[in-house]
C-alpha cells in the first residue's frame, strides 16, 4: 500500500489507498458507529470529475444495485450506495488477500507455483458464485440473467484465510436493467473473453464459463492461454486456438483435462450448459489428489506465499490507525448514505444526491475533521518527536543551554495561565499555519488558483512535512493555474504542471494533464513521454490510452497506434464509438480495408449519429 493520510468520509475513515482506476478508486476503511463500534469495509469512490457525466453516473450505480442484489458466499458483498459532497460511493466487503494475478506473479518469484488441487478448489468456487449469479431471480420471481462479462484474474480475489470471491460487476448486465448485450460492443478484457464476445457477437452466460476454463487453463500450466500482439490474441480467441492442457503438462489426469476441453469449447452448445455442471466435474477431480482441498489448506498457502506482505499490510494499518481519530457518529452524516434496500429499489436514471441540510452537516465535519487532523499532527511532532537541539560541540540531543541558563525557571506571562512563552509562540505559529493552509483550501474551492498556489507553498515553506499530506490538493491548484495562463503563459504553465508531476511522481493524472499541455502545443514527442508515464501508472485509465493512440496515429506508427486502440476498447470506455472509428482509420492507413469496415461498422452500431464513421465507411465501400 502507498503511503496514506488517512481520512473521514462520511460515516467512513478510509484507512489506505488499494487501487485507482479509470473509472473509480478503491479504498481499505472502516464504518465506525455508535459505542466504539467498527467494520472492516472497501470503499470504491467515483472520481471527482466524472460526476457530471450522467452515463456514468447511472452505470456507477447500476454496479451497486446489481451486485447489491447478491449475496452469496462467493460473491463480494454490497452494503452501502451514496452520495458525500457530490462523490458517489460503494461500500463493500474488504477482502484481506490478493488477485489471482498477484498470485501468480508471486508464486513465480517464489518459484513456488500454486498446486493442481488448489487450482481446481479456487475455479470451483468461482464456479459456484456465477452460478448463483446467472440463476437469480427478482422479487417477483423473473430471472435477472445476470452475466459477469468479464471473469479474469484481476476479478477473483483469495482472501488469506482462503475465501474464494468474484468482485466486479461493473461491466456485468441484467435482464431487468434494460442494458441488453449490442452485437459488436466488446468488453472485458481480449485474453479471457469467450469466442463469441470477442467477436462482438450477442453473449450469454456460457460466456462466462469459458472465461473460466481459461483461469482454470493457466493456473493448472501456469502459463497465458491466448499469448502474441493484441490483433494476434484477438484473432486467436475467436478462433479459440490455443495449445492443449495435456501437451503442457504431461501429467495432467485425463478427467481434468476433460473439463478443460469441454469448458473451452468453441461452440457454446458443446460446453457446460451451466457452472452448477461444470463445478460438479472439478469437485469429482478432487478424488485425484490424497488431500481434498479446502479453505484451510489454501489459507496455510497464502500465509505462507505472502508472510512478508501481511506483516508489511498489518504494520502500515496499524500505524493509520493512529494517525487520525474517527468522526463521532452522527444520524445527519448516516442519514447522507444510502442503505442497502435503497440501492435495490433506487432508479438507473436517478443519481443519488444528498439533500442540501445533509451537504451542509458534511461540509462541516469534514472541515472538523480536517482541523482535528492538524491539531493531532501538531501535539505528535511536539509531544513525541521533538527535533534535537544541538550546541557546538554537542551531539545530537544536546540542550542548548549554558548550565546555569537550565538551573533558571523559564520565563512566564502571568495571562497565559502560568505558560512558557516558548509554547505560546508555538501554538501562535501553528494557529498560523492553520489558518494560511483554511485560506489555500477556501481559494482551491472558489478556483482562485494563483492564490491557492502561492497559499500552500508558504504553509509549506513554514512546515514542510505539510506538502507530503497535502499534496493532492496543491496539484490541483497547480493545474487549474496552469489551464488559466495556457495560452497567455505557456512557459510558465508548462512549468506548473511538471510542478504537479514532480510533486506526485506517482499519479497518472498529473502526467496525463502533461500529455495534454504538449499536444496542445503540438510537441508530440514530449506528450507521448507523458501519456506513457500516465498508462504505466494507471494501465486500466482508458483516456491516456486513447490520446497516446491518436498521436501514435499521428506521427504515422500505425502499428503502436492499432495495438493501443485494441488495449482501448478492451477497457470500455463510454465513448467507444470512437475508439472503433479511429481504429478503423488507422487500420484504413495500414491497408486493412476488411478490419476496418469491420470496426467502422462497430462505431455506427453503437453510436449511429457518428457522421465521421459512416462518412469513411461509405468510402471504403465505394472503393474509395
Amino acid at each position: 500500500m502507498a503511503h496514506f493520510q488517512p481520512v473521514n468520509f462520511g460515516k467512513y475513515l478510509l484507512l489506505a489507498k488499494i487501487a485507482s482506476g479509470g473509472m473509480a478508486e478503491l479504498f481499505q476503511g472502516k464504518i465506525v458507529s455508535v459505542k466504539g463500534f467498527e467494520k472492516a469495509v472497501a470503499i470504491k469512490k467515483l472520481l471527482p470529475h466524472l460526476t457530471q457525466d450522467t452515463n456514468l453516473v447511472n452505470m456507477f450505480i447500476n454496479e451497486a444495485k446489481l451486485a447489491a442484489l447478491l449475496t452469496h458466499q462467493n460473491i463480494v458483498q454490497i452494503y452501502d450506495l451514496g452520495s458525500i459532497e457530490g462523490v458517489y460511493f460503494i461500500a463493500m466487503e474488504y477482502l484481506h488477500g490478493k488477485d489471482l494475478r498477484a498470485m501468480g506473479n508471486k508464486a513465480r518469484k517464489r518459484t513456488a507455483p500454486l498446486p493442481a488441487e488448489f487450482a481446481l478448489y479456487i475455479v470451483s468456487r468461482i464456479c459456484a458464485g456465477l452460478d448463483y449469479a446467472h440463476k437469480l431471480k427478482d422479487f417477483q420471481g423473473h430471472p435477472l440473467n445476470i452475466i459477469h462479462r468479464d471473469i479474469s484474474p484481476q476479478n477473483v480475489i483469495v482472501t488469506y484465510e482462503g475465501e474464494v470471491k468474484v468482485v466486479d460487476f461493473g461491466i456485468a448486465k441484467a435482464a431487468t436493467h434494460g442494458t441488453e448485450t449490442k452485437v459488436g460492443i466488446i468488453k472485458g478484457k481480449l485474453a479471457y473473453m469467450s469466442p463469441e464476445q470477442a467477436a462482438g457477437k450477442a453473449i450469454d452466460h456460457r460466456s462466462d464459463i469459458f472465461s473460466a476454463g481459461v483461469l482454470l487453463y493457466e493456473l493448472l500450466t501456469h502459463r497465458r492461454m491466448f499469448e502474441g500482439a493484441e490483433m494476434e490474441v484477438l484473432d486467436r480467441v475467436r478462433k479459440a486456438e490455443f495449445i492443449p492442457a495435456e501437451t503442457l503438462v504431461p501429467t495432467l489426469a485425463p478427467g481434468i483435462a476433460g473439463i478443460l476441453r469441454r469448458a473451452l469449447a468453441k461452440d457454446r452448445d458443446a460446453r457446460y450448459q451451466s457452472c452448477a455442471e461444470m463445478l460438479t466435474d472439478l469437485e469429482e477431480s478432487f478424488s485425484e489428489f490424497s488431500v481434498r482441498p479446502g479453505a484451510e489448506l489454501l489459507s496455510h498457502y497464502m500465509k505462507g506465499l505472502f508472510a512478508e506482505e501481511i506483516a508489511v499490510e498489518l504494520s502500515v494499518l496499524q500505524e493509520a490507525q493512529t494517525q487520525i481519530t474517527p468522526l463521532e457518529y452522527s444520524q445527519e452524516v448516516a442519514d447522507a448514505t444510502v442503505t442497502r434496500a435503497q440501492v435495490t429499489a433506487a432508479g438507473p436514471k436517478e443519481p443519488l444526491v444528498a439533500s442540501e441540510r445533509h451537504r451542509r452537516w458534511l461540509g462541516i465535519w469534514a472541515a472538523a475533521a480536517l482541523m482535528l487532523a492538524m491539531v493531532l499532527t501538531v501535539f505528535v511532532q511536539q509531544r513525541l518527536s521533538p527535533r534535537p537541539e544541538r550546541t557546538p560541540g554537542g551531539g545530537a540531543g544536546t540542550p542548548a543551554v549554558s548550565e546555569k541558563a537550565a538551573s533558571v525557571p523559564p520565563d512566564r506571562d502571568a495571562s497565559s495561565s502560568g505558560r512558557p512563552r516558548t509554547e505560546q509562540a508555538s501554538g501562535a505559529l501553528e494557529r498560523a499555519k492553520r489558518e494560511k493552509l483554511e485560506q489555500a483550501m477556501e481559494a482551491l474551492r472558489s478556483k482562485r488558483f494563483p492564490q491557492a498556489v502561492a497559499l500552500f507553498e508558504e504553509t509549506f515553506a513554514a512546515d514542510p512535512g505539510l506538502k507530503v499530506r497535502m499534496a493532492g490538493s496543491y496539484v490541483q491548484a497547480l493545474q487549474g493555474h496552469a489551464a488559466m495562463i495556457r495560452e497567455s503563459d505557456p512557459v510558465k504553465a508548462e512549468r506548473l504542471l511538471r510542478q504537479a508531476a514532480e510533486t506526485e511522481p506517482k499519479s497518472a493524472t498529473s502526467f496525463f494533464e502533461l500529455g495534454k499541455f504538449y499536444t496542445a502545443r503540438k510537441n508530440y514527442p514530449k506528450a507521448i513521454a507523458a501519456y506513457r508515464k500516465a498508462v504505466d501508472l494507471e494501465p486500466s485509465a482508458p483516456d491516456p490510452q486513447f490520446n497516446l493512440g491518436f498521436l501514435y496515429a499521428r506521427t504515422k506508427d500505425y502499428q503502436a497506434a492499432e495495438g493501443t486502440f485494441l488495449r482501448v476498447i478492451s477497457l470500455s470506455p463510454p465513448y467507444l464509438d470512437e475508439v472503433y472509428y479511429n481504429l478503423g482509420i488507422v487500420q484504413d492507413r495500414m491497408g486493412k480495408r476488411r478490419e476496418s469496415m469491420s470496426n467502422l461498422e462497430r462505431a455506427l452500431e453503437l453510436n449511429p449519429k457518428n457522421a465521421k464513421a459512416r462518412e469513411q465507411l461509405q468510402r471504403l465501400r465505394a472503393g474509395g
